[in-house]
């Protein structure tokens, strides 16, 4: 039994007992995330074959229907393809599910939809690749059907006029989100630099950071190029998004920008989100409102949540018909990162139910859920995020089922909050040369996190506790701020020393530039310390 002895109960993940100077710490990094490997652009079969027809469709002004999803990823992706259009004078039919009223993906009365409008080519975007029975529905309808999608395929594939998976076509892991296989197709669709080229860019890059595809190879080397284009747009509504968010890094994009585009799928309509990146105005500041409800209902159904999952359990399960189907993916979420165990987020409305799914990478959602599928309905998603549809009298048996999955493939300690350190620091080397090296390996994100640091055996200074109901701990740690958001409510006692795992950042304060620590996790130091080599890391 592992000992939980940290002031957020996690185990710690430690590296080699070697301090690193801030060259050696970047070049290992950058080796052991394989951040310096060459950037292959995906290349897919069908790519050619979807160019050439939407072309046609371009000449021939036929009736464009474009679906996409509710997310950033599936909104950001939609935009790419709408903007596209729109450059060549058309507008196409676009269709957002909501959430509520028609869950994830294509449904046989969206295709009804499509045929009554008469379409005679649908295109998906950030969904698609398990639609097989929907598919088939459209293209009797008289529609072709081109299918952009990336997310995990199931035992079979739509028969559609063409697919853009990056599964399919072989393409090296990370793969690409929705809005990264879009502008994919809309660069081929170009074929050369175009006008809006960097407002493109700026989508591209918000749906990656917002859908935690791993930012390696082609997905850094986008994210990289849609900061920097973020930096120079100028017009509404992406320069009007960066200002009132302040948005400038690829953690700003993920916690300020991303949210709340989210919000509005999740607290409304979907379009509304389309509609402030399309057109910006007074919308986005419907969506910033937006955000700020949703802020304050997720910390809501979070503390119902707590009180109703069982911690013991290696899954932990929650299930109500007062969880809005748009806030059960971001409880799952919290429930997942103060656990380290699996959770699903079950909202039920009358005989029918609709869960998101979490779990950390010793598990695969998505795999249990296909081991699990003759009891669902609808379900999608990728390893650690994923969603389903069932009847209600299945809730208790996918329950049993998945609970009884999880203790087949994982043990005990896999199922335990951990937290990962990538090198151990010394007072004396946090400096603004550090921040500048750490800076070096932007854009963080997934599979390339912030680097967290140990410091070991250091003394607080000037503690205290700030913000709402001092909720956040502020201190100095050898002369530098430090800042412990959510620490603040913890047994802190002064004059002892503690091991701290921090990340280093610049604070920009009344025009002075000074190295800061963002305390992540803290504990009391041992007599004795284990360190272990990187290739066989364990908890301690």
């Amino acid at each position: 039994m592992f000992e939980n002895v940290s002031l957020l109960g996690k185990r710690w993940l430690l590296p080699e007992h070697t301090e690193l100077d801030a060259k050696h710490m970047v070049e290992t990094l950058l080796r052991q995330r394989q951040l310096h490997a060459p950037v292959t652009e995906p290349s897919f079969t069908d790519m050619e074959k979807s160019v050439d027809r939407i072309h046609r469709a371009v000449s021939c002004r036929e009736h464009v229907a474009i679906f996409g999803d509710y997310d950033c990823d599936g909104i950001t992706a939609t935009a790419l393809l709408v903007r596209y259009f729109n450059r060549r004078g058309m507008n196409p039919l676009v269709r957002l599910p909501h959430r509520e009223r028609d869950g994830y993906g294509l449904s046989s009365a969206i295709i009804d939809e499509f045929i009554q409008s008469k379409v005679t080519l649908l295109i998906t975007v950030d969904n698609g690749i398990s639609a097989l029975q929907e598919v088939a529905l459209a293209t009797q309808g008289g529609m072709d059907v081109i299918v952009t999608d990336h997310h995990a395929l199931g035992e079979g594939v739509p028969n559609a006029y063409a697919i853009l998976h990056p599964a399919l076509a072989g393409a090296n892991e990370p793969h690409p989100s929705g809005a990264g296989v879009a502008y994919l197709l809309v660069q081929a669709l170009e074929a050369g630099p175009w006008q809006e080229q960097a407002e493109d860019c700026v989508l591209a890059m918000c749906g990656t950071v917002a859908d935690l595809v791993g930012l390696r190879g082609f997905n850094r080397q986008l994210v990289s190029q849609g900061l920097s284009a973020l930096e120079k747009v100028t017009g509404e509504p992406l320069a009007l998004l960066r200002e009132s968010t302040k948005a400038r890094t690829s953690t700003d994009i993920a916690f300020r920008i991303a949210p709340r585009i989210n919000a509005a799928g999740r607290m409304g309509e979907p379009d509304l989100a389309l509609k402030a990146l399309l057109s910006g105005g007074d919308a986005i500041a419907e969506i910033e409102e937006l955000n700020t409800k949703r802020q304050q209902l997720s910390r809501d159904l979070y503390e119902d949540a707590v009180v109703r999952v069982d911690f013991r359990s290696p899954l932990l399960f929650a299930a109500d018909e007062n969880y809005p189907n748009g806030m059960i993916g971001l409880v799952a979420g919290r429930l997942t990162e103060a656990s380290g165990k699996p959770s699903c987020v079950v909202g039920i409305r009358g005989t029918e139910c609709t869960a998101s799914l979490r779990s950390p990478a010793c598990y695969s959602v998505v795999e249990g859920l296909q081991r699990c599928s003759d009891l669902l309905t609808r379900f999608g998603g990728h390893a650690q995020a994923a969603g389903c549809n069932f009847p209600l009298s299945a809730l208790e048996e996918l329950q049993d089922r998945l609970k009884a999955d999880i203790e087949e493939r994982t043990c005990d300690e896999d199922l335990l909050p951990t937290i990962q350190v990538d090198a151990l620091l010394s007072p004396h080397h946090i400096s603004l040369d550090l921040c500048n090296a750490i800076d070096t390996l932007e854009p963080f994100g997934a599979g390339n996190a912030e680097p967290r640091f140990l410091l070991q055996s250091v003394l607080l200074g000037d503690v205290r506790r700030v913000g709402t109901d001092g909720a956040h701990l502020q201190c100095t740690v050898a002369g530098t701020k430090a800042v412990g958001f959510g620490l603040g409510m913890k047994d802190i006692r002064t004059g002892i020393p503690f091991d701290i795992i921090c990340c280093v950042q610049k604070n920009h304060w009344n025009g002075n530039t000074q190295p800061q620590l963002l305390i992540e996790d803290m504990r009391a130091t041992k007599t004795e310390a284990i360190h272990v080599p990187a290739a066989t890391k364990v908890a301690v």
